[in-house]
């Protein structure tokens, strides 16, 4: 609706009374305002939908629990919630009744022409400087939306950004500062001989290759709806079940390991047949309690997860070789709970330093495991 006084205004008449509508139709004969529509109450609803007024006139000469429901259904309706909502009554006996139902003025049939056109058309102009005002608010909602969902999606899947985004719980956890314990799959996939990459090759071919690097698996955690939470340097630290609980994460987290090794084992190869150097990915998954939440000063925030289980999967991942997957008997037990087979091989128990008792550790046999180039590191945590 344009504010300009050249605009036609339309009314939608809520009543049943011939007397009202001729009275309207003598206030506005010849004005910039016009009937568009005269309903009875039940019959409101079903005339906005067929177009939204500009302007709506209720005769207060009803009872009053049908004014009631007639204004709290138009206040109600977020297509006219903001149009201007005026009561008109034989005399002032009805004014606070019409108020109390929710009109926005209140005019007597006795108003003159002048006064009313007056009257009718301040509101009009405060209802689409309200309606301006709404649009640019709700313009600057989306823009913020899609700025928050565009960094979303640098680390999180598409699918669990908006449902964050339509989540204000979930959002408030991720932006308020709130930590929460959750359980959680950790994966840290870590590629092997990228020192002796790094030594070969100039800065930009180094950069180009981690960038494809970290783009095959961000890819992938995407499509097993995981979250990326840090790349350092060689290294993937990802989660499942988190900021959305997932009850089969520990399985989602062996799928898209499996698929991160089959894949990157043929980059591997485009690698050595480009540059001449051996490379290859090793994965460690651990599934436990976590501390979810915001870390870092007031200037610097990152949302992360830290705590015991995420440290077993780091100490698993260094452990890994090139081409294998490690994970814990934590992850074992949650599988064979839910009735998941991944073909998981038991192998020798783990000690890790600043634990007691040892690790159960299995492994998944891929493709890319049989030819693995033998790059298993030195686990200085381990005994």
């Amino acid at each position: 609706m344009s504010a300009t006084l050249s605009a036609t205004y339309r009314t939608l008449l809520v009543s049943s009374s011939e007397t009202t509508r001729t009275l309207l139709g003598r206030l506005l004969d010849g004005a910039d305002i016009v009937i568009d529509d005269a309903v009875e109450a039940d019959q409101v609803i079903a005339s906005v939908a067929r177009r939204a007024p500009d302007l709506i006139v209720i005769d207060v000469e009803t009872d009053a629990a049908t004014l009631a429901r007639v204004c709290g259904v138009l206040k109600a309706n977020p297509t006219t919630l903001l149009v201007p909502l005026i009561g008109l009554a034989k005399s002032a006996k009805q004014r606070v009744l019409a108020f109390e139902a929710g009109v926005d003025d209140f005019l007597t049939h006795q108003i003159r022409r002048d006064e009313f056109l007056v009257r009718v058309r301040s509101l009009l102009k405060v209802s689409a400087a309200r309606r301006q005002l709404a649009a640019e608010q709700l313009a600057e909602e989306v823009k913020r939306r899609e700025l928050i969902r565009a960094a979303f999606r640098r680390y999180i899947s598409p699918k669990l950004a908006d449902q964050i985004l339509a989540s204000p719980e979930l959002l408030d956890s991720m932006f308020a500062g709130t930590n929460k314990r959750t359980l959680v799959a950790v994966m840290f996939a870590d590629m092997r001989g990228f020192t002796a990459l790094s030594e070969r090759l100039n800065p930009e071919h180094v950069v180009e290759l981690l960038n494809e690097f970290f783009k095959l698996l961000t890819d992938i955690t995407f499509e097993y709806e995981g979250t990326v939470f840090s790349m350092a340097g060689d290294s993937l630290l990802v989660g499942f079940g988190v900021p959305v609980a997932q009850e089969d994460g520990a399985e989602r987290s062996i799928l898209a390991a499996k698929l991160m090794l089959e894949q990157f084992a043929e980059l591997a190869h485009r690698w050595k047949d480009r540059y001449g150097v051996e490379t290859g990915l090793g994965i460690g998954i651990n599934v436990g309690e976590v501390i979810a939440g915001n870390v870092g000063s007031p200037s610097y925030m990152n949302y992360t997860i830290i705590g015991d289980t995420v440290n077993v999967a780091s100490r698993l991942g260094q452990r890994a070789r090139a081409g294998e997957m490690l994970f814990s008997d934590a992850v074992k037990n949650l599988l064979d709970k839910h009735g998941v087979d991944v073909g998981a091989m038991p192998l020798p128990s783990l000690v890790l330093r600043g634990r007691s008792s040892p690790i159960g550790i299995f492994c998944v046999p891929t493709s890319a495991s049989a030819e693995r180039v033998d790059f298993r590191p030195t686990d200085s945590t381990a005994h």
